[in-house]
């Protein structure tokens, strides 16, 4: 077999062994943010750069291993994918013209490219990170023997790339508070010993039928408003003047004067490929425009980009992607309301109890697309729609859709939990002027603690609380606040601590899997302990036992 065609199989297998452990890699993401996308980043970055060749037996292998790396670019999503993308050109830019065979030499020239541009590509590289892997690979394997055979250089590899892996904790303080490896690196890892895996056994890793599921109890941490902002991306195809004189440092340090985190500008021929975190996505892309056409322009929350593509939180999602709303309607409503809920049981409660117009159910994960809300926004038919989000990763999504929307006048109350939603409804007017209705519920919400009950996914240390995998933990306003062994502790030591003589109600939501005993022991406690009235409603969601609402 021709080497290219070797080469194309061992890139076929690293594809497929990166699909098969994405859940897993997901689940490891904690860092920059607890968004758990970063194995789903990676592999569908892998699946649209691997499409570009899949079909082509007519390559030599830097054309095949440039064709790859562009259709990585074009199709990257988030730091990792770019990251990875960078350091797939490296290897392309480490094979000669007309070179048709690989040999240790050649691998060590793409492992020193990949490690330069990759690093490159990032604004302020962090180490602990996928950039250290492919920094410490090739730093390992330099002195090995070029006479090597690609088996055993690729051994090397794969052994190194993993030593480097789990020292990552070592590097990153925030890993080794939670105990897990960097999910970036880890990806790498499995892409090499995909690749390894053919060489070894002269067959592509199959993907699997059945993944590991990502249950969406990710260790979350508490992200304050604002700080990382929108994760935004682009790729812009550059005018003719500026394919030759534009710099990448130019655009990282005009986004690093913005403000922005999380900085990554790559440039490949006639295209640019950024990444970035900012407050203000609308002055990254004016800055932009300036160099040429949009190809491709991405806007979300950091913790919507997961489940919209692949772990499936909300089946409604794919169907109703980028739709518009082009028919005229009657607006036969005055006002009409909009809730995003987590279950059919929360969407029975919010439009029976609460008298919302449409309960959106954005599944276990609160995710529900802008063409989601512009659907919901038809349903109710009104000239004017207030929406409550319930989740801060809901509000982009619900902005997109607001300023899509051409007839009906779109008003969004910022409420980031269910709590704050059920409160903001029930002290919704509907009377009073449209922004002095937000500005009003905006302040109302400030006064409800959102408190939840779920059992821990992983061992961690966060917030000053020492949280062991299986035990119960209390989470206040998205901040952990207790960890015990009971939901008994829990409540006695930690949830009496935010109910206070000025508190009037709760308003509970049982999740779909608590417990009757647990269910009867709150009752029990709140009954004899609290002089407060409470309210306990069959939520039905996934993750958390219980959302308590303390007003």
């Amino acid at each position: 077999m021709k080497a290219v065609q070797v080469l194309k199989e061992m890139i076929n297998s690293g594809v497929n062994n990166l699909y098969n452990f994405y859940p897993q890699t997901d689940k490891l993401n904690v860092f920059p943010v607890p968004d758990g996308d970063t194995g789903t980043n990676m592999n569908l970055t892998c699946t649209n750069g691997f499409a570009e060749i899949e079909h082509d037996d007519n390559l030599q292998p830097k054309e095949m291993l440039t064709r790859f790396a562009r259709g990585l670019i074009m199709g990257a999503r988030g730091n990792s994918g770019v990251i990875f993308s960078q350091i797939m050109k490296g290897f392309a830019m480490g094979f000669n013209e007309d070179e048709v065979t690989t040999t240790a030499a050649t691998w060590k020239r793409c492992l020193e490219n990949a490690k330069n541009i990759a690093y490159k590509a990032v604004m302020k590289p962090v180490e602990g990170t996928i950039l250290t892997v492919i920094r410490e690979t090739y730093e390992n394997t330099v002195d090995l023997d070029d006479n090597m055979s690609d088996l055993d250089f690729w051994k090397a590899i794969v052994k190194v790339a993993n030593v480097s892996l789990e020292n990552t904790p070592n590097l990153l303080p925030m890993l080794k508070e939670v105990g897990v490896v960097d999910s970036g690196g880890f990806g790498l890892v499995k892409f090499f010993e995909g690749m390894l895996h053919y060489l070894e056994k002269g067959k592509i890793i199959t993907k699997l039928k059945k993944l590991e599921e990502n249950t969406g109890q990710n260790v979350d941490f508490d992200i304050e408003d604002g700080e990382f902002g929108y994760c935004t991306e682009a790729i812009v195809m550059l005018a003719e003047e500026n394919i030759e004189t534009l710099k990448v440092d130019t655009v990282r340090n005009k986004f690093d004067e913005f403000g922005n985190s999380s900085i990554v500008a790559v440039k490949d021929e006639d295209i640019l490929k950024i990444h970035t975190h900012a407050l203000q996505p609308g002055q990254v892309l004016t800055y932009l425009q300036q160099f040429g056409e949009f190809k491709k322009i991405k806007v979300e929350n950091m913790s919507l980009q997961a489940d919209e593509h692949v772990k499936g939180g909300n089946p409604n999602i794919a169907k109703g992607q980028g739709r518009t709303i082009e028919e005229k309607r009657t607006l036969e409503h005055e006002v009409a309301t909009i809730a995003v809920v987590g279950s059919k049981e929360m969407a029975t409660y919010f439009e029976n109890d609460l008298n919302v117009s449409f309960a959106l159910n954005g599944g276990s994960k609160m995710n529900p697309s802008t063409a989601d809300f512009l659907d919901a926004i038809k349903k109710v038919n009104a000239k004017t729609v207030f929406i409550f989000p319930n989740d801060s990763n809901v509000i982009l999504a619900a902005e997109q859709a607001r300023d899509n929307e051409k007839e009906s006048k779109i008003y969004i109350v910022p409420t980031k939990t269910i709590p704050q939603g059920v409160t903001a409804l029930i002290a919704f007017d509907e009377d009073e002027k449209p922004n002095k209705i937000v500005s009003d519920l905006t302040k109302t919400i400030k006064n409800v603690v959102s408190y939840s009950i779920t059992e821990a996914a992983r061992d961690a240390n966060l917030n000053g609380v020492n949280v062991k995998a299986g035990e119960i933990i209390g989470v206040a306003d998205k901040k952990i606040v207790y960890s015990g062994a009971t939901l008994a502790e829990v409540v006695t030591k930690s949830l009496t601590k935010y109910i206070t003589s000025k508190t009037e109600i709760l308003t509970i939501f049982r999740g779909a899997n608590a417990k009757l005993k647990d269910t009867l022991f709150l009752r029990k406690y709140l009954d004899e302990n609290c002089d407060v009235e409470y309210e306990l409603n069959d939520g039905g969601q996934e993750v958390y036992d219980f959302i308590i609402g303390i007003e």
